[in-house]
């Protein structure tokens, strides 16, 4: 009897090694075929220029494997998302996530919450700020808060349409200041931008690269960036300098479906890493206004976490959207 659980014991070590061994080979090997991000907005897209840009370096850094995009942008990307929900755990299917599926799963009900899927990295970043006309009064986010704050609502700010990042952005600057605007949604950045020109609108909260070009051409002034340091490719100070301690970051990352091995993720992370690191890629990122921003698993993690639960707040508290108010 001794000498048969000895066997089995031996054997039980031996294939322990074994497996311990194959999965060591497997992860140093991989990827060892393409690996496809879904994007679950059109091509030609803030999330397609981004991921085509890492797309453009991933082989350098993935044994020469590509990163094949595939682009599904009806409904906000939730019939793609909640498709990616069946992918196999390997490593092979990775998914583009940002603030605007987060807040889409409080808008409406989705077959997927937030923290749905396991979180790879943050690869850029970019911040709102809040736009004026150059001959506008306001000259200091001071200036335009004193005037808020003595009529409220006597100011409109546009937005790129209700529900949507800068809207959102719009109200947790309104929350933040204790202020109230008139709140006035177009059907995206560009024709918000057209509408401060036109004089449509006070004011526009809006993200990189909207309206920039019109601040390079002078008829349009910045009086706040909402980040939590100066940036180069935004000419004005940040809310933090001026008194108005927040932050508002339009981030995108990656996450991979719950359940995909750690160290297939770690790698993944090393992999993107590298992407959001090499120079091709900042250079493409500083044209469109954007910062190369990395957070690891853990930290991006807690990213998305956190503007869960302060979007879901805000979506509640204003109404907004079907999925809290039927």
């Amino acid at each position: 009897m001794k000498k048969v659980l000895l066997v089995l014991m031996i054997a039980l070590i031996a294939s322990t090694t074994l497996f311990a061994q194959a999965a060591a080979e497997s992860v140093d090997t991989f990827p060892n075929k393409p690996v496809t991000a879904l994007i679950g907005w059109s091509a030609g897209g803030g999330a397609d220029i981004v991921f085509r840009a890492i797309a453009e370096v991933f082989p350098k850094y993935a044994n020469g494997q590509p990163l094949v995009i595939q682009n599904q942008g009806a409904a906000a990307g939730v019939p793609a998302i909640t498709e990616f929900m069946k992918a196999e755990p390997t490593g092979y299917n990775v998914l583009h996530w940002n603030v605007a599926h987060v807040i889409k799963t409080h808008m409406t009900k989705t077959a997927f919450t937030a923290t749905e899927f396991a979180p790879v990295l943050q690869v850029v970043a970019s911040y709102n700020y809040l736009v004026v006309n150059a001959n506008a009064k306001w000259n200091t986010l001071a200036e335009f808060l004193a005037d808020a704050k003595a009529k409220p609502e006597s100011i409109s700010i546009g937005n790129a349409g209700t529900g949507g990042g800068n809207h959102m952005a719009a109200l947790l600057f309104e929350q933040a200041t204790g202020t109230s605007y008139i709140h006035v949604p177009f059907s995206g950045g560009g024709p918000a931008i057209t509408g401060l020109m036109s004089g449509q609108c006070d004011a526009v909260m809006a993200n990189a690269p909207e309206g920039i070009a019109n601040v390079q051409a002078g008829q349009l002034k910045v009086l706040g960036v909402f980040s939590d340091k100066a940036l180069d490719s935004i000419p004005a100070k940040t809310g933090v300098a001026q008194g108005v301690d927040l932050v508002l970051e339009q981030w995108r990352g990656v996450v991979v479906p719950k359940g995909t091995p750690p160290a297939i993720v770690a790698k993944l992370e090393s992999i993107f890493k590298q992407c959001i690191e090499d120079p091709a890629y900042i250079k493409k990122m500083q044209e469109l206004g954007s910062i190369p921003t990395y957070k690891n698993s853990a930290d991006y993690g807690k990213l998305v976490a956190f503007d869960d639960a302060r979007y879901e707040k805000i979506v509640k508290d204003g109404g907004f959207g079907d999925k809290y108010t039927k």
